[in-house]
């Protein structure tokens, strides 16, 4: 018959900056909740999420005592879904004939004495000034407001402290990789110039075994090895070759090893993912820093340090007609490219290489028929002229190409013959 009426409370010490080890401590701030007895899961939620500080009247709870952890900044969260009910009257708005044109126009002035405050919608109310003192009532039950009013403070409580990034902030270092199918050679446009294998060994000191055959391997990481400057890498010998005093050297390529240029350019093995081959996979050694200093929720922050796998997908290349499509494959193949940069491009570049030449990368293919402001006019045209499904063709060939084929290559592929007419997925020595 006489319902129970009280209030509970929760004090939350949310982390604001993270502990530097040897440099500086962990920060956190304080939030108290205080909700009517029936609101009481809502304090489970953010409990959940947050953690529980204990009980505030406690000394070992006291932030102000714990300074050497705390940020200084104080917050209260009240929820007051009951005042969802209060006439604009009873909050003493004025009656819309004294009303200011502000008041006006923002609804906070009544007619009728029975409007209610902000029409009987959830609200929420907030306090906060330079000290880091933040007090916000919530018209509302709902547990996301809690969450995100934690949220808030905790982002007030970062910019206020200083040395600190509020939520949202954050990103990546992002390292530029590319496939370069069965071998690689130390390109200037990769590895750059002025690289040199002693200059890296002075520089890595006694982290590193030197080998009598001219490489190093980390003393800490010993599937990490440090090669000369003309290293190259070769997939179907399954090694990597380089010249030390006349003779050349030669190291086993193996899975899950990486095999670094002294620009810091790294070669590693890896598998493909939708068949049995391996291939080699180059990463610059210089990464791009992709950082979001400050941002809202939804900003787009985790999409710059997400994977682009999910995005890729494998399957079986198909052609349309095999004598026709090859054709214009070899056309491609054959092509001079010694012409294809404008003239104030052309200085800076090597000389031109077919194609299948072992001295060109699978990547620099890919770049070779993929427009670009630094191409003539001519060779975009041309670029632009090849189907999707021939450019996916010379990739393979490109990527499968040896050099014991020389130009009998086209005899390595091939399409099945279904119901007496040539098929359409493209076969390797006849596998897929």
């Amino acid at each position: 018959k006489s319902p129970i009426e009280s209030m509970v409370s929760l004090m939350l010490r949310p982390l604001v900056c993270p502990e530097v080890p040897g440099v500086s401590p962990e920060k956190r701030l304080e939030v108290r909740f205080f909700v009517p007895g029936g609101c009481v899961s809502n304090l489970d939620f953010v409990e959940s999420i947050f953690g529980n500080a204990g009980d505030p009247g406690l000394p070992e709870n006291d932030a102000e005592l714990d300074c050497q952890h705390w940020t200084g900044t104080s917050g209260c969260v009240i929820l007051a879904p009951h005042l969802r009910g209060l006439k604009k009257k009873d909050l003493c708005l004025p009656h819309v004939s004294e009303a200011t044109e502000d008041q006006k126009a923002t609804g906070m002035c009544w007619e009728s004495e029975d409007e209610l405050y902000n029409h009987g919608s959830p609200f929420k109310i907030t306090l906060r000034d330079k000290r880091g003192i933040m007090v916000t009532i919530l018209a509302d039950n709902y547990f996301g407001y809690c969450k995100k009013e934690v949220k808030t403070q905790i982002g007030l409580a970062a910019n206020i402290f200083g040395l600190a990034e509020e939520e949202h902030a954050g990103g990546a270092v992002a390292f530029k990789s590319y496939s370069l199918g069965t071998n690689f050679y130390p390109e200037e446009g990769h590895v750059g110039k002025n690289h040199s294998y002693l200059e890296a060994l002075k520089l890595l000191g006694d982290t590193v075994t030197v080998h009598p055959e001219g490489y190093a391997t980390d003393k800490k990481f010993r599937n990490i090895h440090i090669l000369p400057e003309d290293m190259e890498v070769d997939l179907n010998s399954q090694s990597a070759t380089w010249i030390k005093d006349g003779e050349k050297q030669r190291l086993r390529v193996l899975p899950g090893h990486e095999y670094l240029h002294p620009s810091g350019y790294k070669i590693r093995l890896e598998k493909h993912a939708a068949s049995t081959a391996y291939k080699l996979i180059g990463t610059a050694g210089e990464g791009t820093y992709c950082h979001k200093p400050a941002t809202v929720s939804g900003g787009g922050k985790s999409e710059i340090s997400k994977s682009l796998n999910d995005a890729v997908i494998y399957g079986a290349i198909f052609i349309g007609d095999y004598e026709k499509d090859m054709a214009i494959v070899k056309d491609i193949l054959e092509h001079d490219y010694s012409n294809c940069f404008e003239p104030q491009y052309a200085p800076q570049r090597s000389p031109s290489r077919k194609i299948l030449s072992m001295e060109r990368s699978l990547g620099s293919v890919v770049k070779l028929l993929t427009p670009n402001k630094e191409y003539t006019k001519e060779h975009c045209e041309f670029i632009c002229g090849i189907p999707s499904h021939i450019r996916s063709v010379v990739f393979a060939i490109k990527r499968f190409y040896k050099p014991e084929w020389g130009d009998e290559w086209e005899s390595h592929f091939s399409v099945d013959i279904v119901n007496g007419a040539p098929g359409h997925e493209l076969k390797l020595d006849g596998r897929k």
